[in-house]
């Protein structure tokens, strides 16, 4: 039989507005469902960029809190030698080599911001007065360390910021000032966050509070005040400056849409930002709205059809109409392909969530291990430390038991550095650090707090004796001869130990008690321990099993 096509027939004014309520229909429905599919993306991807920030922004705080307490370290030294070591200042601080690692120069100033020594360029000592600097009057003001604003260095002409701690005598008079710059573009201090930027186009920043970039992918506008740049800052930065936080999707400086986080810092009120364009995070969605489109034309033929084949046979006789019917069933994989594809599309949207949170999660385990372990040793370093010491403080208390701080350093360890190069100190630590949580008890806590110094916490001890067989434990493991730079090293340590019991007293007591302890092993000839006890006057005497006779370089 033929058919033949006339417009003005009912069948195919009906099949037209079939066609053209499917077509409505299921366009409307694939931009309602992909409009909330991005919203809901939006939302994810939003508080996964707030997770990820505030792990960076943990994570430089505790970098921050490290540096201070190294020049804090640094300034307790000097101070010991009532602010005139051996040799002088200039070579009080070349003896610190490893500072470099942490600092682009440490400089002393005397209490009038003159610059006494430092590390760079020994030619410009006494030659230059920094009294008048932000970061000199706001230490004198405040009589303890300040991490400065950011600045271009009369030095280097680099951009850097300041750590300070000053160093006071005994009548509270301002001895000396040590400084510690950190170069804004070396990739030490923010190489580890630049590899964070989400996709291939996103990015992390830093600004002050007043609006001062202090790290950018474009180099150029490093130093420079938001505010004051061509066109001013983007209404988010702004929100951000005024006190904001959290994500929010707004045109970066470059006119380019994204989803643009910020984070405040805890130690400096600094402002953590990180862009992530909207191209670039709704990939997937923007890659499925050209196939969902075309379904929805798909799916509008096919019902055309169905529909102008359901009003012929409606029409015709139900012979003949099943006989169209038969073959139209036989004929519908469409719909089923559309189905498939419409399983395959959300799935693979639910991959990409998956995967994307797998990698945010990944990011913020790794800056937490990060934050709590050495990366040199792989033991605590002293943050996990003093979260540590806290909660066995706080058991010791609860059950009235006795607790011990040891506290170590490797004897002659600087000796080692300048013979064998600090390659080998490093083999030394690590090899120290395996060989020390060997040697204590399997519910005793190691942890390196900086350079060649090493605290064990030992709790439940049961009678006096008991920290004292561990103490001679870790001296005897220490005097196995080391292997590094190819050379069989004959090493030796020195142990400062503090006992008390219950809630005798902080940890700052058992730290500054174990030090004190620490200090008389190294008097009495080192390769020893020392023992003192919160809450009694004795001294204790140190304990060694072998002499030494090694030059006090440690």
């Amino acid at each position: 039989m033929r058919l033949t096509l006339n417009i003005a027939t009912l069948k195919f004014r009906l099949t037209v507005v079939v066609i053209g309520l499917v077509l409505l229909a299921t366009s409307v429905l694939t931009f309602v469902s992909l409009y909330l599919a991005e919203r809901q993306m939006r939302d994810v991807i939003g508080s996964q960029q707030v997770a990820l920030l505030s792990s960076a922004a943990a994570y430089i705080d505790a970098d921050l809190e490290s540096r201070q307490t190294l020049l804090k370290t640094l300034r307790e030294e000097l101070g010991r030698s009532g602010g005139h070591p051996e040799g002088g200042l200039q070579a009080f601080l070349e003896a610190h080599a490893t500072l470099r690692d942490e600092f682009f120069n440490v400089l002393v100033f005397d209490s009038t911001g003159t610059m006494l020594a430092n590390m760079n360029d020994r030619r410009t000592n006494n030659t230059l007065n920094f009294g008048k600097r932000a970061y000199f009057t706001e230490t004198v003001a405040a009589r303890e360390g300040v991490i400065s604003k950011p600045f271009k260095s009369a030095l280097s002409g680099k951009p850097v910021i300041l750590v300070t701690e000053p160093l006071y005598d005994e009548q509270g008079k301002l001895i000396f000032m040590l400084g510690g710059a950190i170069d804004l573009q070396r990739p030490r201090f923010f190489g580890q966050l630049e590899a964070l930027g989400s996709g291939a186009t996103g990015y992390l920043f830093m600004l002050t509070n007043a609006g001062t970039i202090i790290h950018h992918p474009d180099k150029e506008r490093i130093l420079q005040r938001v505010q004051d740049e061509a066109g001013g800052a983007v209404a988010s930065t702004m929100a951000a400056l005024g006190g904001f936080e959290g994500w929010i999707e707004g045109p970066t400086k470059r006119g380019v849409r994204a989803l643009i986080t910020y984070k405040r810092l805890r130690k400096t009120d600094w402002i953590l930002g990180a862009v992530y364009p909207v191209d670039e995070a709704f990939t997937p969605l923007i890659d499925m709205r050209p196939t969902a489109l075309l379904a929805s034309v798909a799916v509008a033929a096919l019902a055309g059809l169905a529909g102008w084949l359901a009003i012929l046979r409606l029409l015709r006789p139900l012979g003949a109409l099943r006989g169209h019917v038969a073959g139209i069933v036989d004929g519908s994989a469409g719909i089923e392909v559309f189905n498939v594809r419409g399983r395959d599309e959300f799935g693979e949207l639910s991959r990409a969530f998956y995967t994307l949170s797998q990698q945010r999660r990944q990011a913020e385990l790794k800056l937490e291990a990060q934050a709590r372990t050495d990366i040199l040793t792989g033991i605590d370093n002293r943050r996990m430390f003093e979260e540590t010491f806290a909660a066995a403080l706080g058991r010791a208390a609860r059950g009235n038991t006795a607790i011990a701080l040891a506290y170590l350093d490797i004897d002659h360890f600087k000796t080692i550095n300048d013979t064998y190069g600090h390659k080998a100190g490093d083999e030394v630590l690590v090899e120290f650090a395996r060989r020390l949580r060997a040697a204590v008890r399997s519910t005793d806590s190691v942890a390196r707090l900086a350079g060649d110094e090493f605290v064990a916490i030992f709790e439940g001890l049961r009678d006096d004796v008991e920290p004292t067989i561990l103490a001679e434990k870790i001296l005897d493991m220490a005097r196995t001869p080391f292997l590094a730079a190819g050379a069989s090293l004959q090493v030796s340590t020195s142990v400062g130990i503090a006992v008390g019991r219950g809630n005798a007293a902080g940890a700052g007591d058992y730290l500054a008690l174990a030090d004190e302890a620490l200090y008389a092993a190294k008097q009495a000839g080192r390769d020893r321990y020392a023992m003192r006890r919160l809450g009694t006057a004795s001294k204790g005497t140190p304990q060694a099993t072998r002499p030494q006779t090694a030059t006090d370089n440690a």
